[in-house]
């Protein structure tokens, strides 16, 4: 039997919303400690409070839900005292307003699961303390988690369970997989979905969803259908069958890879059997692979190769680095790409993706240009150019971390050396990690400090006034004001049916001008679509190729309550208030404290639909207000929210 990892770590592929971030950016230490092994103040179960923190860990599960929270579950650390175990605590984090909210689970290690009956919801149920667990988060914002090894209702092992959670609910269901340890997999024919197949228990393994709300699920350390170790079979799970269908590669365990000629796509391509690498997903819905440790073409170790999942051609690709293990990194100048610059073999990295399509990685545990040990480096990939960038950290190993002041941001300041991390991008653009294991300012250990990498934007020429749309019949027509677009080039109009994965759908050329210009799209391909929430926001591209994002439209185009939301809440700058009307008429927006007196009062004429319309709220103080609605037939509808 191999020996396995120490430490392993999830990390949540999600999209940014600016994409510049150069050498000086400055880094945060947000929340949590500066110092290792900490326990966590876990305060009222469901209550926010600025005092509350995840005790420190390592190798948690983590989802981003539509307006932008960060959710935690479990991994390997402390829980509100000095003894560590496997944790099931499942937490909320408001980038927001910077408070975490202790929402489900237990309060100390070493949990039991509580399965109750396959497919049913139950306010009582529970995953167990578990560690390297994997996750995606669905259309409809319910967050799934899968396998990792720790607890069941009686034992510690491998687990392969499929688990769902209904934020809305707070109730999780034991969807699929067993409720017993170590389980093999079921694996069928090759591409044939049946209700009988199931992955092995596993952890260590890479996800991610597609535009049909599949879940994917590649790799980790488990068992295949008969013994356990490393793996690299590719499988789909189709929520709305309950059936997973083994779609590519092995389904024996310490495969090799097949690389093939780099920049080729072919159907015998495939990556060797690895656990604990990173992943992304790209805006065409291509899976990129990087690292881990595992098996190369000959060997086994530290791996730096970079593939490409096509699942419509159903084709790997060897896109970058090497396919021996254990190579150093080629670091060049920082902030300068360059087609020989490459990361060192690693594994447990964090990644996200941003919005101009390329890819971030952090840290790990594996090469500099010499030696291993705990990582800090920042790097970007562009897809485009095939380049790697050593964006920011240290080019060597083992590195402490520079604090600074809480909540403070500073171009000195910087993490130190580490795996296991979770990380995460908000609706601003700014990148997020918390804990996992490595450096704090002294010594290495269990972390749970949350750092933020602020988002640098260079402005664009073109100021966009005004953003708004109507839905009706299953079509969405939106329009926008803008002035001052010399040197502007065009508005790409995106669409989301999750409030995180955005795709281009068309788009408007800018006037180029210096007037007041406005814009219209409409977007009639909405029929059919099983999701009941859509989202809009604007890519406006400047002609040298800089670009930046409006604020986030969201409509409920099944929804037959007459209702109002505000999106979101609480707001700082703005809110987008969706509400519904039967016919056309003039619409009468009020707030007002909660004292009843009138703060702002604006009207407007709509068409009938579902509505979307921003309201400028920063100027207000920070207080709770009541925001009144008024639709053209006389409806009327209220709704608390907080301007922070």
């Amino acid at each position: 039997m191999k020996t396995t990892l120490t430490f392993i770590a999830l990390l949540l592929c999600a999209t940014v919303s600016h994409t510049q971030i150069n050498s000086n950016t400055p880094w945060t230490w947000m929340k949590g400690d500066n110092t290792i092994e900490k326990f966590g103040i876990y305060g009222i179960q469901g209550t926010p409070d600025p005092i509350n923190k995840p005790g420190a860990r390592n190798s948690s599960a983590t989802w981003k839900d539509a307006t932008g929270n960060l959710w935690l579950f479990g991994g390997w650390g402390y829980g509100n005292s000095t003894t560590s175990g496997y944790l099931n605590d499942l937490w909320k984090y408001n980038p927001l307003n910077n408070q975490w909210t202790w929402v489900k689970g237990n309060n100390v290690t070493g949990q039991y699961s509580i399965y109750g009956t396959q497919g049913t919801a139950d306010i009582a149920n529970k995953p167990g303390g578990t560690y390297a667990s994997v996750s995606w988060t669905d259309a409809d914002n319910n967050l799934w988690l899968f396998g990792g090894f720790g607890l069941t209702d009686n034992a510690f092992g491998f687990l392969n369970a499929l688990w769902k959670y209904n934020s809305a609910s707070n109730q999780w269901t034991w969807v699929k997989g067993n409720n017993t340890i170590n389980e093999i997999g079921v694996y069928g024919s090759q591409g044939i979905e049946h209700a009988a197949n199931k992955p092995g228990a596993r952890y260590g393994s890479k996800t991610w969803t597609d535009a049909s709300g599949n879940l994917w699920l590649f790799g980790g350390y488990g068992y295949d259908g008969n013994a356990f170790g490393m793996l690299n079979d590719l499988w789909k799970y189709n929520p709305t069958t309950n059936k997973w269908t083994w779609i590519k590669g092995d389904n024996l365990i310490d495969q090799p890879g097949v690389y093939g000629t780099k920049g080729i796509a072919n159907g015998a391509n495939k990556p060797g059997a690895r656990y604990v690498s990173t992943s992304w997903k790209d805006a065409s819905g291509n899976l990129w692979l990087f690292g881990g440790y595992g098996k190369s073409e000959t060997d086994e170790g530290n791996l730096n190769d970079l593939w490409k999942y096509n699942p419509i051609t159903n084709e790997w690709t060897w896109i970058n680095g090497d396919k021996i293990n254990d190579q150093v990194g080629s670091y060049g100048t920082q902030g300068v790409a360059s087609p020989t610059n490459k990361p060192g073999a690693r594994y447990t990295c964090s990644s996200w993706k941003d919005a101009g399509g390329d890819l971030w990685m952090f840290g790990g545990y594996g090469y500099d240009a010499t030696s291993t040990g705990y990582l800090n480096d920042l790097w970007k990939y562009d897809l485009s150019t095939n380049k790697w960038t050593w964006v920011k950290g240290d080019n060597t190993v083992d590195h402490v971390g520079i604090y600074g002041t809480q909540g403070m941001p500073d171009t000195s300041n910087k993490s130190g050396g580490r795996t296991g991390s979770v990380s995460w991008t908000d609706d601003n653009g700014n990148l997020w990690l918390f804990g996992g294991y490595g450096f704090d300012g002294n010594t290495s250990g269990v972390l749970n400090d949350l750092w933020k990498i602020s988002s640098f934007q260079i402005p664009l020429p073109v100021h966009l006034l005004n953003f708004s749309g109507v839905l009706n019949n299953e079509t969405v027509h939106l329009q926008w004001l803008a002035e001052l677009e010399t040197g502007f080039s065009h508005f790409n109009i995106e669409r989301s049916f999750d409030g995180i994965n955005f795709l281009p759908i068309g788009n408007v050329n800018g006037a180029g001008n210096s007037n007041r210009n406005n814009y219209t799209y409409t977007d009639n391909d909405l029929s059919n679509r099983p999701a009941q929430k859509v989202f809009y926001r604007l890519q406006m591209m400047d002609k040298d190729g800089k670009f930046s994002y409006s604020r986030i439209l969201r409509f409920n185009w099944k929804k037959q309550a007459a209702t109002i939301t505000a999106f979101p809440n609480p707001a700082v700058q703005s809110l987008t208030i969706s509400f519904d009307q039967s016919t056309a008429g003039k619409v009468m927006i009020t707030i007002s404290d909660m004292q009843g007196a009138t703060i702002r009062k604006q009207e407007a004429v709509f068409s009938a639909g579902s509505i979307s319309v921003p309201v400028d709220v920063h100027t207000l103080p920070s207080a709770t207000y009541v925001l009144s609605v008024v639709t053209g037939e006389g409806a009327r509808a209220q709704q608390k929210f907080i301007k922070q």
